[in-house]
């Protein structure tokens, strides 16, 4: 397996360098500040509450007065030429949307179907790059520490824009979604909120935003299509100091581009943002809530 070559593991080991560095980085801080006396004096969004004024404006309805338009007896039995014009409308309409998924089961019947091809027939699959975002809005920690914690995020989570190419087989089961397992997607109903089947002429374009799942396990949740991190895979290689880990992922999104001759999925695209709460313990204990967002951008090939 070359430097190129992306694994779970790898994965894993990037994270947990980054989450390392950063309970080092905060323990270290929190051992400096347990000294301090806190503050007394409420925080400013403590020290006021927002007084919302309601208003209720009511509307009486004006009575108003109708004169009925004479009745003209008409026959109920449609003419011959409208009953033919609606069986061509609804031929036509028929004929428009015929082979096209439309319901959540079938969209998520045509996702899986296709994606799992790419583990079993793809020749090659490329990575086209791999965005990785800090979402300050969801960091939570000490106010002493949230500016440095903001800059430190910032700088050990950054893009992988450098393509990787997988080849053969191996690789493919070993790294596209979901790594290390020989299928790609197990998605049900219960699993996803949005689905969404667009016919673009000689494709499909397939959306699939799956609901919220906290502390996937293999194959449960948004692990059924996606690459998740787990507490338990934390724990074997974190510090000690980290007590507890857990994981909200929420918003998560699947893109693909489906071949209508063939089935097979020609571009993917899988957007996972995540939440992770931890709490360190090393003198003190301090809880800390950072936000992250995945990105990975795939081009198959079979």
């Amino acid at each position: 397996m070359d430097n190129k070559t992306e694994s779970k593991s790898g994965f894993l080991n990037g994270l947990i360098i980054a989450l390392t560095v950063f309970l080092l980085f905060f323990s270290g801080c929190l051992l400096g500040t347990l000294g301090a006396k806190p503050s007394s004096e409420p925080a400013e969004d403590e020290q006021t509450q927002p007084v919302i004024e309601q208003s209720q404006t009511q509307t009486e309805a004006q009575p108003q007065t109708t004169t009925a338009a004479p009745v003209t007896e008409q026959s109920t039995v449609p003419s011959q030429e409208n009953t033919a014009a609606v069986t061509e409308q609804s031929t036509t309409n028929a004929a428009d949307t015929a082979g096209v998924p439309s319901t959540k089961a079938e969209i998520i019947a045509l996702f899986n179907e296709s994606a799992n091809k790419v583990k079993t027939d793809a020749t090659k699959v490329v990575k086209n790059y791999e965005y990785r975002t800090h979402l300050e809005e969801h960091l939570q920690m000490p106010k002493v520490l949230e500016g440095m914690a903001d800059s430190l995020m910032s700088s050990v989570f950054k893009d992988d824009l450098e393509p990787i190419e997988y080849a053969t087989r191996e690789d493919i089961v070993t790294n596209y979604q979901v790594p290390g397992v020989d299928w790609v997607s197990q998605l049900t109903e219960a699993e996803v909120a949005e689905a969404t089947c667009t016919d673009n002429g000689t494709e499909y374009e397939v959306t699939l935003k799956l609901n919220p799942t906290k502390d996937p396990e293999p194959g449960v949740g948004v692990a059924k299509a996606f690459d998740t991190i787990t507490p338990a895979e934390v724990k074997e290689s974190a510090p000690s100091m980290l007590q507890t880990f857990s994981t909200e992922y929420f918003d998560c999104v699947v893109r693909c581009k489906i071949d209508k001759e063939t089935g097979y999925t020609t571009w993917s695209n899988y957007t996972s943002p995540v939440i992770i709460h931890a709490v360190v313990k090393m003198g003190g204990t301090m809880d800390a809530t950072i936000g992250l967002c995945f990105e990975k951008d795939y081009t198959i090939t079979y």
